[in-house]
């Protein structure tokens, strides 16, 4: 072990320009690596300050006596950024004592004014506060109209990362972090240098694909090709080389010839920022973006982006991050920021009115506001579909989350049901579904007990507990400002049409609420048994609901339209589709079909034409289909649509209602809010085939069923596909001698009974 020791002279700085706040570093260096640090600060001018740092000394391998090293004195900062100051330095030679130790007193060292004032103003102070929140947007059922809130994201861990970048390539460093408060409050505080740009002493790069994207197209621009060289993860000198070599024996160049291409595995000092751009052209768009060499100055200010985790339901999730194009670049020294999370935060939801008394109101079936949901008997009868505003038409399936506010003097309510206009039941369990929903009980990171809200026997009526006497009843549960932080404020309770089928078959539903209250003991008062109104209006609370789940029947599977396991088509007619039969040049004397894995010599006016179905029962409680498509996949991932026009269209064969989405049939003369499908068509071209290939053509139809969320067609679908070979003369000559092909006749299909 070494040590050197001495003392600082700070006597030169004036008084009233000295910070006695300010700690200093004195740091051994050899090789640009910190072999031994110590902190120093200094109360006054007239002080000097001692040091002493201790180090093992470098010594070459298989030598004795230690390297020279370099001892250097700047401001209390990391590692890179004290190599790459303006700092006070002096050599010092090491020798070794009878006791293998080696300790060398420099005595004083003088800083000149200049360099302190550098330290104090090269290195500044930053603060980064922010929130992180979610935004939600409110929708208010009395205007029509949506605005949003910010609910905070308590727990959340915040990381503020500096974004270097050099030609293609990029890096972070992680300046420091934070975690939010209740309020979503987050506050980093660090300092920062104004740093000579020295990239090459930086490590962990990485390729950015949008520099490498903008790069090329701004040499190419210029005729210059990116070099022969892969570039790494790491930056390469000989790449850089190679790169500034091209561009200037390119004609015309600022600097033609300037530059040899280097010798194989030669590699000369890094380049200049000054001659890469006397021959690479100019980008202020590179500049715009700090991208050596288009921008090389000093580092004086940190280029900041944020990624932000939280640990929610068990697991550690992103929230929040940002790319580099999203970098703010020179950030000042108070920055203020607001971070939103995504989908997988857990947030507060404390934007919210607090509920009416005497009233409920139902607010969404699953995503979709009930004001969107018909009410109207028409004709046509519109009642229980989705949007149909949009003329969407959508009736609901599966277990439906019914969304809502309940008023505060209501302690538990049941439901009501009337099936097809038929008289009110009480909806039985498992159709009256619970759920659970959790609360915030002040822990970081988060953690959120989740109590069960589910339908209970109290007497003789099926209820469920209404959120605010659950708080009620339990006194324990964490409060703030008063109130419980629940994470979900308006499920009131799942209604379930698929639990049991017996209960609640394919229909139209209106459902209706009935208020209790609970007397000391937790007991119904009978008295209090009334039929809640809407909140804000003198009616009933109410909403028609259109169910369509699917039956999964269909016809016998055969060869020609086979079904369930080991197929892709789903044994149900909820929808079906088939392709019926496919036909060369039909209509002509040479007219014949083929079948699948033929090989099929085609030329490029010959016709092929494809004979399908798609279709719903036609019945009132189904009949919703929703769409169809159909496509060619071949080679690798590659595919062309059908029917859309550039590959053929769609038409009648004979199903004159022929879509192929429910809007387009509506014109055709679908019944609304109907539509059933039928028996279609489609002819291609030979010259439709880009390739000599093998073919697959895959038909998908689906339903307009949603569960108020998702999107219908990624439901209830259907598919069905079908392989064949194209042979093009003019595309692939080569003698492939055919195959015997199957006449209409044998292949003819028909549907199954409906």
């Amino acid at each position: 072990m070494s040590e050197i020791s001495g003392a600082i002279d700070l006597s030169g700085v004036p008084e009233d320009q000295f910070d006695p706040e300010l700690e200093l570093r004195v740091a051994v260096v050899r090789e640009n690596k910190v072999l031994g640090a110590t902190v120093v600060k200094a109360g006054s001018v007239r002080e000097k300050l001692p040091f002493s740092v201790q180090f093992d000394p470098p010594v070459q391998p298989g030598g004795r006596l230690p390297c020279p090293v370099r001892l250097i004195v700047g401001p209390n900062v990391n590692d890179l950024e004290l190599i790459s100051l303006e700092t006070l330095s002096m050599e010092v030679e090491l020798a070794l004592k009878d006791d293998e130790q080696a300790r060398v007193d420099i005595g004083a060292l003088v800083v000149a004014p200049e360099l302190y004032f550098c330290w104090l103003f090269c290195c500044r102070t930053y603060t980064i506060r922010g929130r992180v929140v979610c935004r939600q947007w409110h929708y208010d059922p009395q205007t029509g109209r949506y605005s949003f809130c910010d609910a905070p994201v308590p727990g959340a861990t915040v990381e503020a990362y500096d974004v270097d970048r050099w030609i293609i390539w990029y890096r972070r460093d992680l300046i420091q972090s934070a975690v939010t408060d209740i309020a979503g409050n987050f506050v980093i505080r660090f300092r920062w240098c104004c740093l000579r740009w020295w990239p090459w002493l930086l490590r962990s790069w990485a390729v950015d694909a949008e520099l490498y994207s903008r790069v090329q197209a701004l040499l190419a621009s210029a005729g210059i090709l990116m070099p022969p060289t892969a570039p790494g993860d790491e930056p390469d000198p000989m790449f850089l080389q190679q790169l500034a070599a091209r561009a200037s024996q390119l004609p015309g160049s600022r600097r033609a010839g300037a530059l040899a291409l280097p010798a194989p595995g030669v590699i000369d000092e890094p380049l200049s920022p000054e001659a890469l751009l006397s021959v690479l052209p100019e980008s202020p768009e590179l500049a715009a973006l700090h991208v050596w060499p288009w921008w090389d100055r000093n580092d004086c200010a940190p280029d900041v982006v944020f990624r932000v985790t939280q640990p929610c339901d068990g697991q550690v999730r992103v929230i929040h991050s940002e790319t580099n194009a999203q970098t703010r670049w020179d950030i000042p020294t108070m920055l203020n920021v607001t971070l939103l999370a995504n989908q997988h935060a857990c947030c507060l939801p404390v934007c919210r009115d607090p509920e009416c008394p005497e009233c409920l109101k139902l607010t969404f079936v699953g995503c979709t506001t009930t004001d969107q949901i018909g009410a109207t008997a028409g004709p046509p009868d519109l009642r229980g579909y989705a949007h149909v505003a949009a003329s969407l038409d959508r009736p609901f399936h599966g277990a439906l989350q019914m969304r809502g506010a309940v008023g505060s003097d209501v302690d538990y309510f049941k439901v009501q049901v009337s099936r097809n206009g038929g008289p009110w039941t009480d909806l039985p369990v498992p159709a009256f579904d619970g759920f659970s929903r959790s609360y915030w009980d002040g822990s970081a990171p988060v953690v959120a007990p989740a109590p069960a809200f589910t339908p209970i026997l109290k007497n003789g009526q099926t209820v469920m507990i209404t959120r605010r006497h659950y708080e009620a009843l339990h006194p324990a549960i964490p409060r703030f400002g008063g109130s419980v932080i629940w994470f979900d404020y308006d499920t009131l309770f799942y209604f379930n049409t698929i639990a049991n089928p017996a209960l609640t078959p394919d229909a139209l539903y209106q459902l209706r609420f009935v208020g209790y209250n609970a007397d000391a003991a937790d007991n119904l008062v009978p008295s209090s048994e009334r039929i809640l109104p809407t909140c804000g209006q003198a009616r009933t609370e109410s909403v028609y609901l259109r169910i369509d789940n699917r039956a999964m029947t269909h016809a016998p599977s055969v060869p020609l339209h086979p079904c369930g396991p080991g197929t892709v088509h789903t044994c149900t007619r909820e929808p079906d589709c088939h392709i019926r039969s496919i036909c060369i040049n039909e209509g002509t004397p040479t007219a014949r079909c083929i079948a699948a894995c033929d090989i099929v010599r085609l030329a490029a006016n010959d016709t092929l034409t494809v004979h399908f179905t798609a279709t719903c029962p036609p019945t009132v409680r189904d009949g919703h289909l929703g769409g169809y498509s159909m496509r060619a996949e071949y080679g690798v991932s590659l595919f062309f649509d059908i029917g859309t026009g550039a590959h053929g269209s769609f038409a009648a064969d004979p199903t004159f209602e022929v879509g192929p989405d429910y809007a387009a049939a509506l014109m055709q003369g679908a019944p609304r809010p109907h539509w059933y499908g039928g028996d279609y068509k489609v002819t291609l071209k030979g010259a439709d085939f880009p390739v000599c290939c093998a073919y697959i053509l895959r038909l998908r139809a689906w339903k307009r069923t949603t569960n108020g969320c998702a999107d219908p067609s990624l439901v209830h679908n259907n598919e069905f596909k079908i392989a064949f070979t194209i042979l093009r003369a003019e595309l692939c000559p080569e003698i492939c001698p055919e195959r015997p092909t199957a006449q209409p006749a044998q292949l003819a299909q028909a549907l199954p009974p409906q």
